[in-house]
């Protein structure tokens, strides 16, 4: 997904996968703020030291709904699901999330506008970690918005106006996955995780997945500008994306949040759709239920107090 692409979509996103021409000193987190979680549970802190929460991983976790700045490169917003649970917990929140990350950016190498890699941001003294990521090591999104922006403009879907004012066919579309792509999508979040446990042995550690944009049988909408045939492959790809993510969590014996399944109801073509579609201001991406529920989410999950 690139920043040519976003643009010529009418839609100022493009840095959520592109290189922005800044370099962010440290690791690119801190403390943030937002409007509030949904969910307010009794917990257990130190009004003085609060435990500390890290948030790794890419932009559904980042949750972007504006253009960057140089000092919101990544697009996180205050209202993501880290900052929601860090209000809902109580918690000191650290939020690394960055649009465009893949699972390599968080263990291996940071992305090139930042200075490290997000797992640095994680200490001895750190008490919960959420992981979202994948997504973008298989060019889950980039691929939809590629299929998007053909199809609308090629006269398959001409319902989205200003959406579609600048897009034209020949987008590259990257082919499906392999059975070789999972596997590592698998691996890495293996090696994330293990890395957590080795940074911050006392840590909990919650990989959150993605929710679903559409599911089988689901007929695409005018927010949804695809063939029936790309609706399939897009639902097989999310399937095995969220399959990997599971075994990866069983493997190493972490919570795993499944958005995959709480979201089945919330689908961009939905009453209540937790993603927007293929629209300004940052398309297939969280809304701002999508946000909450996520985040309620998490907070159950977590079931009490975090030390």
């Amino acid at each position: 997904m690139s920043r040519r692409l976003f643009r010529r979509v009418g839609i100022a996103a493009g840095a959520l996968l592109a290189a922005a021409a800044v370099v962010v000193p440290g690791v690119g987190g801190g403390d943030s703020t937002s409007q509030g979680p949904t969910i307010k549970p009794a917990v257990r802190a130190s009004a003085e030291t609060p435990p500390a929460y890290v948030a790794l991983g890419s932009s559904y976790a980042a949750g972007p709904d504006a253009v960057p700045t140089r000092l919101n490169v990544c697009f996180r917003s205050p209202d993501n699901y880290p900052n929601r649970v860090a209000r809902a917990m109580r918690l000191r929140l650290v939020d690394v999330t960055c649009s465009g990350a893949t699972t390599e950016n968080i263990v291996d190498k940071p992305q090139r506008f930042l200075a490290h890699k997000q797992i640095d941001a994680v200490t001895r003294n750190t008490a919960l970690v959420t992981v979202t990521s994948g997504g973008n090591d298989i060019d889950y999104i980039g691929r939809l918005l590629a299929m998007s922006c053909n199809n609308v403009a090629s006269g398959v879907d001409k319902a989205l106006g200003p959406a579609a004012r600048s897009c034209h066919t020949g987008h590259r579309i990257a082919a499906e996955p392999t059975d070789a792509d999972y596997a590592k999508v698998q691996r890495k979040l293996i090696q994330t995780v293990l890395e957590i446990k080795l940074r911050a042995p006392r840590a909990r550690v919650v990989i959150v997945d993605y929710p679903p944009l559409t599911v089988a049988g689901e007929a695409a909408c005018d927010l949804l500008p695809l063939t029936p045939e790309q609706v399939a492959q897009t639902v097989r790809i999310f399937d095995r994306l969220a399959g990997a993510t599971a075994l990866a969590a069983h493997e190493t014996g972490v919570d795993l949040v499944q958005a995959s399944v709480a979201g089945a109801d919330h689908t961009v073509c939905s009453a209540e759709p937790w993603l927007r579609g293929f629209a300004p201001p940052i398309p297939y991406h969280p809304t701002t239920r999508g946000k909450a529920g996520v985040a309620d989410l998490v907070v159950a999950s977590l079931g009490g107090p975090v030390a």
